[in-house]
């Protein structure tokens, strides 16, 4: 069967379990894209101390980093200098379309990637970069704002779940839940595809890799009606 639930946080001593001396970068997500889960500070701090004692490089995925509700979003750069934190205007500033992102890293590391990067990708268009310029140095205000109305869409299926009877970790940011479908019988490919009959998307566990496997990814970035009306039909599905 599928993972306890409480296992879905990276952890120094999990990593440590499955290191070798072949690993070269380790790769954090937090907030997280599938589960929601974001790490504590003692988290990050226990990941950059087996970093440090490995020399491994962290690439750190910050794209939802202002997507938290209740807790602090904390950079593995704030404790360890070998880190690559990557970043974009996609999900704070609703930019998918835009297609920009940036990254941060030690010079000398930054010269590397900027070697490789010039002879597959030519630069960002002007107009993307300038749109960027303008929402990172502009009013923040409504960033809050959208933070808040995804803390309350993240509620509605919070309770939602709850009441069909997913077992769902809480998740504390990014626009994603991770609910577990043992319960149900069904690992997340079959509900996931019983769900989709039905008009209502998520994604499978296993998408994501084999410890996924009886969990399904569903966002929450769509509005409060849709919600609620996806939560009544996975109910009618789960009652078949």
């Amino acid at each position: 069967m599928g993972a306890p639930l409480t296992e879905l946080k990276m952890t120094a001593e999990g990593v440590n379990e499955v290191i070798t001396s072949k690993s070269r970068v380790l790769v954090i997500n937090s907030p997280s894209n599938p589960t929601g889960t974001v790490l504590s500070k003692k988290d990050v701090k226990g990941l950059c101390e087996v970093a440090e004692d490995y020399n491994l490089t962290i690439i750190s995925d910050e794209v939802y980093e202002h997507m938290t509700y209740g807790c602090e979003h904390i950079s593995p750069a704030v404790f360890y200098e070998n880190v690559v934190t990557v970043n974009a205007t996609s999900k704070t500033y609703a930019m998918t379309g835009w297609r920009l992102g940036y990254a941060s890293a030690q010079p000398d590391l930054l010269l590397q990637m900027l070697k490789v990067h010039q002879y597959i990708q030519a630069c960002a268009c002007s107009i993307s970069q300038r749109a960027a310029l303008a929402a990172l140095t502009g009013p923040q205000d409504f960033v809050f704002q959208m933070r808040e109305e995804y803390q309350r869409r993240r509620d509605i299926l919070l309770d939602g779940l709850e009441d069909i009877g997913l077992e769902c970790i809480r998740p504390s940011g990014a626009f994603y839940a991770f609910p577990s479908t043992e319960n149900t019988g069904m690992d997340g490919d079959t509900l996931s595809g019983m769900l989709m009959d039905q008009g209502v998307i998520t994604v499978p566990g296993s998408s994501f890799g084999e410890g996924g496997k009886w969990n399904i990814r569903i966002s929450y970035s769509n509005s409060q009606q849709s919600i609620k009306v996806a939560l009544e039909r996975m109910k009618k599905v789960l009652s078949m």
